[in-house]
């Protein structure tokens, strides 16, 4: 069985995912088209993604996969249908594809797969929670069971995802930043309250904001302040964190109520808030709960890519958690030619992590590059810049060197898995950086550079089963300096897509005031 997942709408990054194989013994590829025509939050159709994936699971030619399988926004006559099969265009490359392979099915089920079948859990409750989906969709609850899913009920009110976009560009962020109201949200903590009155209604599966946004361009309404200064920027964003943790609450509660289900799966660009996720985790309504590191629309060829795989070719399903780690495979010739093909670094082959470790107890910057790359839009290790986490100041130094972001934007800690509760107040792995724990606080002055001014961290947990070489840095990190935390950042600058290729690397290595790039084996160093 060979399923395409594909996603193109013209708001979110598109993308494409292929699965080759039987059961739960299969192949699968997965990337964002950003990542290859480094646009970022690319609208493209992903034909360079599909290109990449096919060549990773040595598919030839488009006309063998058994599925084609997207989603849609509005209805199954989607304006795409016509335009994937539109002659002569971009999109040509699905024309030797037999019509009746091309399914399009709903958002929030693409999502729900993607989350429920990359699960530990044989059975859950699935809830998504995002912006807007097929038919206006903004809330959807799901049962996941084996290697099936079935439908519960959904809402097309103006949900928290909608409230908390809307209110990220009234704070005066733009499209698809949410991220930054969450990071800057601790800041308003202590700030006057300001006049806003959310006014929301949770009845059910429903969180409803009707008198707050306007409904025909999900903005706020004219007479609702906008905060000018720094102080009530971040307190609209602590105020509106507050009700986002809040309405999360109520969904969670609801789904367990619905479904009896002990377990939970989180998908939808709200299942991106680490810090909503780590408080609906805290309350204890279900014993367990998983979020896909690709939660926002970047997943949706992934639920694609297994509802063709599961749903239409009826395959077993083996649950277990999937590794992040699906991009494209890139051999070491083509990394040896990458390096020489730039310069303006000396060349370290012997001995390279123990300089690369030297060089981070000394307070440079090291930039990873392993294996293949995360998915999702968070760095996982093998797309990463590194630095010492016991240096307050470093924060300040990434944002202002190489990132050129706001500074109240943090950074996130990687720790070595069995240490992680000698350093946060957490009693699971986390190995997709989606919860936002208290750091302990007798290491918060340890490990200043990724503690948050509330004293949280986004965390990522490492093992060497699942981390590989990422975990043997850290190691060796804590070998020097008794300290088996890391700071990690996306390899990317402001503005762009994480990078993808060996080449993408060294420009962004070249670009920037990184040290160091550690790429696979090799340490490049600057003269």
């Amino acid at each position: 069985m060979k399923s395409l997942g594909l996603h193109k709408d013209p708001w979110h990054n598109t993308g494409a995912c292929a699965i080759s194989g039987h059961d739960g013994e299969y192949n699968i590829a997965f990337l964002s088209e950003e990542r290859l025509d480094r646009v970022k939050d690319s609208r493209a159709f992903p034909q360079k993604s599909i290109e990449a994936c096919m060549r990773h699971l040595d598919v030839p030619s488009i006309s063998q996969f058994d599925a084609v399988v997207m989603d849609y926004i509005e209805t199954d006559k989607d304006w795409r249908l016509d335009q994937f099969r539109r002659p002569c265009s971009t999109e040509n490359l699905l024309r030797d594809v037999v019509p009746e392979r091309i399914h399009m099915i709903d958002h929030h089920l693409c999502h729900a797969y993607a989350a429920f079948m990359t699960s530990p859990f044989e059975e859950a409750a699935i809830l998504i929670v995002d912006g807007r989906g097929s038919n206006k969709q903004t809330q959807s609850l799901f049962i996941g069971s084996g290697n099936s899913i079935k439908f519960i009920e959904g809402t097309d009110t103006i949900g928290i995802g909608l409230l908390y976009a809307a209110m990220t560009q009234h704070i005066g962020f733009g499209n698809l930043q949410e991220g930054k109201t969450m990071g800057l949200a601790p800041y308003g903590a202590n700030e006057p309250p300001l006049a806003y009155d959310f006014d929301g209604r949770f009845e059910g599966i429903r969180t409803s904001y009707e008198t707050f946004c306007v409904e025909g361009n999900y903005s706020l309404r004219q007479d609702i302040l906008s905060p000018s200064t720094f102080a009530e920027q971040a307190r609209a964003a602590y105020e509106t964190q507050m009700e986002c943790e809040r309405a999360l609450l109520h969904l969670g509660k609801y789904a367990r109520k619905v479904t009896g289900m002990p377990n939970l799966c989180l998908s939808g660009g709200v299942a991106l808030n680490s810090v909503a996720n780590n408080s609906l985790l805290k309350a204890r309504i279900f014993d367990d709960i998983f979020i896909n590191p690709a939660a926002s629309d970047t997943g949706i060829p992934l639920g694609a890519a297994y509802y063709g795989h599961y749903a239409l070719g009826q395959n077993k399903r083996r649950a277990g958690e999937i590794s992040p780690y699906l991009g494209p495979t890139y051999s070491s010739e083509r990394i040896d030619e990458a390096i020489a093909v730039f310069s303006g670094y000396k060349i370290v082959r012997d001995n390279a992590l123990k300089q690369a470790i030297e060089m981070l107890c000394a307070n440079k910057i090291v930039a990873r590059f392993e294996g293949r790359s995360e998915m999702g839009p968070r760095a996982l290790g093998h797309r990463s810049i590194l630095m010492n986490p016991l240096i307050a100041e470093n924060k300040d130094v990434l944002n202002a060197r190489v990132k050129f972001r706001e500074e109240f934007r943090p950074f996130a800690p990687i720790v070595m898995e069995e240490h992680s509760q000698d350093y946060f107040d957490i009693d699971r792995p986390c190995p997709y950086m989606l919860l936002v724990p208290n750091v302990l606080p007798n290491k918060r002055d340890v490990i200043p550079a990724v503690t948050h001014v509330d004293g949280t961290a986004r965390v990522q947990t490492v093992t060497q089963s699942f981390n590989g070489k990422l975990y043997t840095i850290l190691e060796a990190f804590d070998e020097k300096t008794g300290v088996p935390v890391l700071l990690n950042t996306s390899f990317n600058v402001a503005g762009e897509p994480i990078v993808e290729t060996p080449e993408d690397a060294i420009k962004c290595f070249l670009g920037t005031d990184i040290d160091a790039l550690f790429i696979e084996d090799v340490l490049l160093v600057k003269n």
